[in-house]
């Protein structure tokens, strides 16, 4: 029996996670498809497009009826009636540039889908990783509890037998107790955290999933020149030097908002049926305001997403580095854990109920190292919890700041 407890609760522990649940990458990309921020990102890039099909549009031709020499106050003048076209030109430059900030608004729609993107999946792999981490927490606690429910028997044969004081059999069932409320707790926990994954994966109700993807353990892999390379080339900076772009070219077309726009025009007189007139007209830029109130809005403007853009690098490389650094300690302590540390106190405890069973050893001893097992998977599983946390905000490179390393809500 002995041999038995022991070997379910160190199997139970080294179980790799079945395969016949909800997946990461199932959860990822469900989430990717009815995620509504993704859904809006989608939709925006499609207006960015209509708007630049705006912006680059030809201005439409006006079609004009003229009428000269009507009778006013009995005059007696003759009437002649004219049907002509009007087009406006606008100074070169104006409709190109028009045309290159349209396109980079398209641009800049496609690198925020792209964020967008890049933050969900963050924030879906973070619940996913916490949802399963409390599934194997379960699972340890009661594996947990099968071992104290099998001491519990041993201690209870044993006194029948008068080998030990009843006092053990409490203290089993004491310790059983405070892990079934544990267990509760974390029942509770882990509906809280599948109502969270829900709910990015989109999903209308509550519903008991299966996690089948284990927290396990992932190396960093990458040295600091290269992670730092890949977040400079992410999509937030990306999408910062997108909106640079399209400052300077707001800019420069306010400044040649104010050079003067040609209108030309074709029309025929009805006198002269057949016979064409030529036109040409010119906007007079009087009034300077508008124009030197659009240049300077257009410069503070450039001023601004040239700080933030500044700003936002900044964040993004103390971000990475913070990350990287908690990884890199995290890893460490991983490998203490998987070397030496839960092997000794599961050999520990494999003995202790040994000599417990032949009276070698007592109950205080024995239930002492089920509390040490149990507190050192909890640290260990955490502790892959806290790396694949780090790893998902390296990936992220900043760009999702709700992601909290370090940290078990």
């Amino acid at each position: 029996m002995v041999y038995a407890a022991v070997a379910a609760v160190i199997i139970v522990s080294a179980l790799p996670a079945q395969e016949s649940g909800l997946t990461l990458e199932n959860a990822v990309e469900t989430a990717l498809a009815r995620n509504p921020e993704v859904l809006l990102a989608r939709a925006e890039v499609e207006a960015a497009r209509g708007r630049r099909l705006q912006l680059e549009a030809v201005p439409n031709p006006e079609l004009s009826f003229e009428a000269v020499g009507l009778p006013l106050w009995n005059s007696n003048r003759d009437q002649e009636f004219s049907l002509g076209v009007r087009q406006r030109i606008e100074f070169p430059g104006k409709r190109s540039l028009r045309r290159e900030i349209g396109r980079s608004g398209e641009d800049q729609a496609a690198l925020e889908l792209d964020r967008i993107r890049n933050v969900v999946r963050g924030r879906a792999e973070r619940a996913y990783f916490r949802a399963a981490y409390v599934q194997k927490r379960l699972a340890d606690l009661e594996s947990v509890l099968a071992t104290l429910k099998d001491y519990s028997a041993l201690a209870a044969e044993r006194y029948k037998n008068g080998q030990v004081p009843y006092l053990d059999v409490i203290r089993g069932r004491l310790e059983s107790l405070r892990v079934q409320n544990e267990i509760v707790e974390t029942r509770r926990d882990l509906k809280e955290k599948t109502m969270v994954l829900g709910l990015l994966m989109g999903d209308e109700g509550y519903e008991p999933l299966e996690f089948s993807t284990g927290i396990g353990f992932s190396p960093l892999g990458k040295s600091w020149a290269e992670l730092k390379a890949a977040a400079l080339a992410g999509s937030t900076l990306r999408l910062m030097a997108a909106r640079g772009k399209q400052a300077g070219l707001s800019l420069s077309l306010a400044r040649k908002s104010g050079l003067p726009d040609l209108t030309v025009g074709l029309f025929t007189p009805s006198k002269r049926f057949g016979e064409w007139g030529f036109e040409v007209g010119m906007a007079l830029p009087l009034f300077r305001k508008e124009f030197r109130g659009a240049a300077i809005e257009a410069e503070a403007a450039s001023e601004q997403t040239a700080i933030e853009a500044r700003g936002q690098t900044r964040r993004v490389l103390l971000v990475l580095e913070r990350s990287y650094a908690d990884a890199q300690a995290l890893e460490e302590q991983i490998g203490l854990f998987r070397d030496s540390l839960i092997k000794d106190v599961e050999e520990s405890l494999k003995a202790g109920l040994i000599n417990y069973q032949y009276g070698k050893s007592d109950a205080l001893g024995v239930l002492d190292i089920v509390r040490s097992l149990k507190e050192t998977r909890a640290e260990f599983l955490r502790a892959l919890l806290n790396h694949r946390l780090a790893l998902i905000e390296i990936a992220a490179a900043g760009e999702d700041e709700d992601i909290d390393v370090a940290k078990i809500e």
